[in-house]
């Protein structure tokens, strides 16, 4: 499949002060590929640099090293021309869509706007176009909508109308930053389902920032990958199902075995594994070893003095430990 998206060893520090400086290592040697029809799940707790690195992608934040590719060409060494005929491929849709979305148009002028611009349409048949989008997301009738403002859906449907926001530039790649975090617990499959959808019937690429493991694994149970963040490198990687099912890393069980269960006594009854600490340390660029040794209770020693590389330990399924990476 062709690659839509490359990261190649991309890190992110962020610096504050002005005389001593401090400097905070966000993302470390980050590498990715996103090809046409994918599904990525990108896991993690708050500050682990999830929504820094889907910023990344989107190219919505520069990276303080390493190359990021659209197409196969540095979106950063590109002209602003070319620069602008990629950006409608890939798309990004922002956790908030409270805020996200303009308090001032109407749902048709949220979308017929941007239509407009993008597809060079006017008159029935941008209505036309209109009217699909949004029936295509689920705002059914369209008509009913066009005249309404977006305080007047709830946190689901403006999620979806930001969707259909993103679909107006007919994109091979939509990234959505923690897209069900703001709605209804009931309304969470709905989200996911579309996604899935868009990605089954129109073969959109799709990269979703969460931190429910549920709904990472609703997503990429049939295909798709995971990537588990923490402390801004990636512990593991690989098919959703054996990730989930077979979880390598020790920090990976932990967010799996911390997830909520529906049946009330297997939540009773299971055994929660207790860490040495539940600090998140702050990296700079002198920190070394493992960004999760000092939680980890199998660490050694070369765990607090060498980075451990991300390693095959079987097909589809890559983790980065000294331990359990053999």
């Amino acid at each position: 499949m062709s690659k839509i998206i490359e990261i190649k060893d991309v890190s992110k520090v962020f610096s504050r002060g002005f005389f001593k400086k401090k400097h905070r290592v966000v993302l470390e040697d980050i590498n990715l590929e996103i090809s046409k029809g994918d599904r990525l799940v990108i896991v993690g707790e708050s500050g682990m640099g999830k929504t820094t690195l889907a910023r990344i992608m989107a190219d919505l934040e520069k990276p303080s090293s390493g190359e990021v590719l659209w197409f196969g060409e540095d979106i950063h060494k590109i002209d602003k021309r070319r620069r602008k005929e990629l950006r409608g491929k890939v798309q990004y849709v922002h956790q908030d869509p409270y805020a996200s979305l303009h308090p001032a148009k109407t749902i048709y002028k949220v979308i017929a706007d941007p239509l407009a611009n993008a597809q060079r349409v006017n008159g029935k048949t941008l209505y036309q176009r209109t009217k699909d989008l949004l029936e295509k997301i689920g705002l059914v009738p369209a008509e009913y909508f066009f005249n309404k403002y977006p305080h007047h859906l709830s946190g689901g449907g403006r999620q979806r109308l930001a969707i259909a926001r993103a679909l107006t530039t007919d994109p091979e790649v939509i990234i959505a930053d923690e897209p069900i975090s703001m709605i209804d617990m009931s309304l969470r499959a709905a989200i996911i389902k579309l996604f899935k959808d868009l990605n089954d019937l129109y073969g959109i690429a799709v990269v979703l920032v969460l931190h429910d493991i549920g709904a990472a694994k609703y997503f990429t149970f049939e295909k798709g990958e995971i990537v588990v963040l923490y402390g801004g490198k990636i512990v593991e990687k690989g098919r959703g199902i054996r990730i989930l099912e077979n979880p390598a890393h020790p920090y990976t069980r932990v967010l799996i075995n911390s997830s909520p269960i529906a049946d009330p006594e297997l939540a009773r009854n299971r055994v929660l594994e207790q860490l040495r600490s539940y600090d998140v340390p702050i990296r700079t660029k002198e920190s070394k070893g493992c960004p999760f040794a000092h939680a980890c209770n199998y660490y050694t020693e070369k765990c607090k003095e060498e980075v451990p590389p991300l390693v095959t330990i079987e097909e589809g399924h890559q983790v980065a430990c000294h331990v359990f990476g053999k």
